[in-house]
């Protein structure tokens, strides 16, 4: 069943535009579709409109949920960077706290045999 458009020859709408069904127009028949064309264009422009709301509405709330899981990730991330960094903080730490223990030892020898070379050096030269 085809649509075709018409223009209206009355004189309240002359050269309106219009749709009506091929069989109202083949029948003489009213219980077919007739519609003003500007009208059918604004019932278009509202139902566009509608599905435009729909989805920018959906996009707002995809975008909500895409925030929350990267808000989310970043702080997952945020924790194991810090545990890390801890992790090799401590290790760090411990590495020059030994090397700083073998520097002592090594500090102290010395200390201990220039204390005896001194000792020595005193008892020789008194």
């Amino acid at each position: 069943m085809g649509i075709t458009t018409f223009g209206s020859s009355t004189a309240e709408n002359r050269y309106r535009r219009f749709y009506k069904c091929q069989i109202a127009r083949d029948r003489k028949t009213k219980n077919h579709l007739f519609k003003w064309i500007d009208e059918a264009l604004i019932d278009e422009i509202r139902i566009v409109d509608a599905k435009h709301e729909r989805l920018a509405q959906e996009i707002t709330k995809f975008e909500e949920r895409v925030m929350e899981k990267v808000k989310s990730e970043i702080v997952r991330v945020e924790a194991e960077m810090s545990e890390k960094l801890k992790e090799k903080v401590n290790l760090e730490i411990a590495r020059v706290s030994q090397e700083m223990k073998h520097k002592l030892k090594i500090a102290t020898v010395a200390l201990v045999v220039v204390g005896e070379i001194v000792g020595i050096w005193t008892s020789h030269t008194v």
